[in-house]
């Protein structure tokens, strides 16, 4: 292999356009009911954990000592930085130059002198697994000394004398700052008293978070530190000690290994006691630890967590099923050590050991990669198209919230692996291991449709504990299937926030509007008014946790743009709806025993508003109030008076990422209305009233996750 050098002086960062390709689910679709892809939230096996082989729940026979053989042996090498690393860069990539089938791609292709791109007969072949870099997190850009560093891991599989496949594994360094893309690879080892072995397996995947870097094997997680990096003779093509010097398959740097997570398996003993056992990898649905064909960073919640993925075998000559269930698990990590958090000892021990946070039952057939940011996950995975051992064609992303609708986001490189999501950027970058084809490259986050349409307070309760509830129409879902007609969700109102949700209805993508009203049936309950594609208005009467036969009340509500319930507003006792048309015009529709009374003009130029809610009292005056948000994003409270709207007062600016809001009333207890948002990226969000405006936020879940 020799020293890894370059001639090649190119571009790196070249932006791509995607590619045409026939395909049985198209870019962009929720997944159809034939293909039932599903990420749905479950219990953690209880059954496994991981542990430190440094500090651990391991037995003796497993116990490391990395620490005291790096503290023996390092002073023969010395110790380098990445910092260091990345002023010693020795190949320079070549332009993106292979298809990536994703829009907007940026990136690079690897310089293939020495067999990097995947064919050269005549060099040691290297197959890419893991990405990871500096932008995963805040935490990871102190090493890096102001530079955009990807960092990749590989498996040997042919082409030396004495390694053979996954005897081996590297990382490589790749500094994207610059338009010319500049790299070098590195050996992973095990340190010994006396130096160092090479480290088997598959790379996986490889993470990064502080100055720890995280590479899966079948037997956990192999942890090494960017701060702690030797030099070796690049020439010396054996593993360790050789001829007075030390060598890493003609690598100039290795890291040593400087910590290992074990699996370990809950079993009987030959006493029949429960104890922990170390153990190699399987399937969470097979009784023992998953094996993590992908993990990544997710930096997003309240604490940073590994996120890791089963692969999801395809069965020979076969298209992919997505009913092999494999497990996605939540591991968090300690923000000051950066390592992963212990949780909770072992029956028998003491000892600390790590348990899952949470986890999720997939079904995304042949997962390669996982990537999670606010609740929301994506999988690198083969597409729908593929059929195992037979095609060799472009992998696929796909993307949901927890418990709403998979969707097929783009195809990718072929034999796609795993991704990393840079939020600082929002840049998820992804490689793939094709030889002759492979591409590292980013895109954007994905932003579809957010996962809810017209949420509606409803100025009562349908379940009858006294806590206001709300409704909200689920697009592309039904219950019992993975993409529907239109869901209708009920979700009963809960302590500063809702619980969880049911379905109270489907074909609902018929309504083009929704209000909660009040009551307007006197039976004490709240009632739902509706227009649908035909402009026809229709009453729901409220029932017992759900809603009555509905009762038609007019046409011609086409006109209609948005309409909210805003309560009694003319003083008569019964609640009252607004309604703006499409000329601008707002309207007073006087509620009546089962309906409503004639519209009542009561402003012009409405327009101009985005969105529009009845709020509740917040002027302490006796009337209800409305709040909207205009073109600009501004919040504005206008003020209820008789039989119509007062001088408006400003609140608030930035309103623009709201996507839906309703008046929700009094979720918080404290005597005042309430409202809710859902923002553009599906993050929702409970709005406490005050006077003459709103609080500070707090964060709700609407069935998926907003952490």
């Amino acid at each position: 292999m020799g020293t890894l050098v370059s001639a090649a002086v190119v571009v790196g960062l070249v932006p791509q356009s995607a590619a045409s390709e026939t395909a049985t689910v198209p870019n962009g679709s929720v997944m159809p009911a034939s293909m039932p892809a599903a990420i749905t939230p479950m219990v953690a096996g209880s059954s496994w954990v991981l542990t430190s082989t440094e500090t651990g729940a391991v037995p003796n026979g497993h116990r490391t000592s990395f620490a005291a053989d790096i503290a023996a042996f390092e002073p023969r090498v010395g110790k380098h930085t990445l910092a260091e690393v990345l002023t010693d860069l020795n190949v320079k990539a070549d332009a993106l130059c292979h298809e990536t089938n994703a829009a907007g791609a940026q990136g690079f292709c690897w310089d293939n002198t020495y067999g990097d791109d995947g064919f050269r007969g005549e060099d040691m072949i290297w197959a890419p697994q893991g990405i990871t870099g500096s932008g995963e997190s805040r935490a990871n850009e102190q090493y890096v000394n102001g530079r955009r560093v990807v960092v990749t891991s590989w498996y040997s599989q042919t082409g030396h004398p004495t390694y053979g496949k996954e005897d081996l594994m590297r990382v490589t360094f790749a500094d994207v700052t610059d338009p010319v893309v500049t790299y070098r690879h590195a050996l992973l080892v095990t340190p010994t008293a006396s130096g160092f072995t090479n480290l088997r397996g598959h790379a996986n995947s490889v993470t990064w978070y502080k100055n720890y870097l995280y590479v899966s094997t079948s037997a956990g997680l192999a942890v090494f530190d960017v701060t702690r990096i030797w030099q070796v003779d690049e020439s010396v093509g054996s593993v360790g000690a050789a001829n007075g010097t030390y060598g890493a398959a003609w690598h100039k740097y290795v890291l040593p290994q400087v910590n290992r997570y074990q699996n370990l398996y809950l079993k009987l003993n030959d006493k029949n006691v429960p104890e922990y056992a170390p153990t190699n990898c399987g399937s969470q649905f097979t009784g023992v630890p998953p094996c993590f064909a992908g993990v990544s960073l997710d930096d997003s919640a309240s604490e940073p967590a590994l996120v890791t993925t089963e692969v999801g075998e395809v069965t020979a000559d076969q298209h992919p099923s997505y009913a092999t269930k494999r497990a996605i698990v939540r591991w968090r990590l300690d923000k000051g050590t950066g390592l992963l958090k212990n949780v909770g000892a072992t029956p028998e021990t003491d000892d600390p050991v790590v348990r899952p946070e949470s986890a999720y039952q997939s079904t995304v057939t042949g997962a390669q990669g996982i990537a999670m940011n606010r609740g929301r996950i994506v999988v690198s995975a083969v597409c729908p198209e593929y059929i195992e051992r037979q095609t060799r064609i472009a992998s696929c992303l796909y993307h949901a919230w927890p418990g709403e609708p998979v969707r097929l986001w783009t195809r990718t490189g072929i034999y796609g692996q795993n991704v990393s999501y840079w939020s600082a950027t929002n840049e998820l970058w992804t490689l793939n291991e094709a030889p002759g084809d492979r591409t590292v490259f980013h895109i954007g986050w994905p932003t579809p449709p957010v996962p809810v349409r017209s949420l509606t307070g409803l100025g009562g309760s349908l379940t009858g504990d006294n806590r206001p509830d709300i409704l909200a129409i689920r697009p592309d879902a039904s219950p019992g299937t993975t993409a529907g007609d239109g869901n209708l969700a009920l979700y009963p109102g809960a302590d500063s926030g809702v619980g969880v949700r049911r379905s109270i209805g489907t074909s609902w993508n018929a309504m083009r509007l929704l209000a909660g009203v009040g009551d307007l049936t006197a039976d004490g309950r709240p009632d739902v008014m509706a227009v649908d594609t035909d402009g026809k208005l229709w009453l729901y009467p409220g029932a017992t946790d759900g809603l009555g036969s509905r009762i038609p009340l007019s046409t011609g509500w086409g006109i209609i743009q948005t309409m909210t319930g805003v309560g009694d507003l003319t003083g008569d006792g019964l609640p009252d709806l607004m309604a703006v048309w499409s000329d601008g015009t707002a309207h007073l529709y006087p509620g009546k025993d089962r309906g409503l009374g004639p519209a009542k003009s009561i402003g012009t130029s409405w327009n101009a508003m985005r969105l529009l809610a009845g709020v509740g009292d917040l002027t302490a005056d006796g009337r209800p109030d409305v709040m909207a948000v205009d073109t600009d994003g501004k919040l504005w409270l206008y003020p209820g008076v008789t039989d119509g709207l007062g001088s408006r007062i400003p609140l608030s600016t930035g309103w623009g990422i709201i996507q839906t809001m309703t008046g929700v009333g009094d979720l918080t207890g404290d005597g005042l209305p309430d409202l809710m948002a859902v923002w553009s990226d599906g993050t929702a969000h409970l709005y406490p009233g005050k006077d003459r405006g709103l609080g500070t936020r707090i964060a709700v879940n609407l069935g998926w996750s907003t952490a």
